[in-house]
């Protein structure tokens, strides 16, 4: 069992299609502790309910202790 947890950067956008044809792109990111990469995507795609708007761009590693 692996104690050590890491601080992880996700940026991510969220991308919506209007009837109008019109796309509007809202950039993100969101720093959370997690056991490994999976885990913080996982943490971000609960807390936007799995939204089909989501897009994971880049997860980067900023601390780990």
């Amino acid at each position: 069992m692996n104690n050590w947890k890491t601080d992880f950067k996700v940026k991510f956008h969220l991308e919506y299609h209007h009837n109008d044809g019109t796309k509007e792109i809202d950039y993100n990111s969101l720093i959370v502790h997690a056991e490994d990469e999976d885990a913080a995507k996982k943490m971000i795609l609960n807390q936007y309910e799995n939204s089909k708007f989501l897009k994971i761009d880049k997860v980067e590693k900023l601390w780990k202790y």
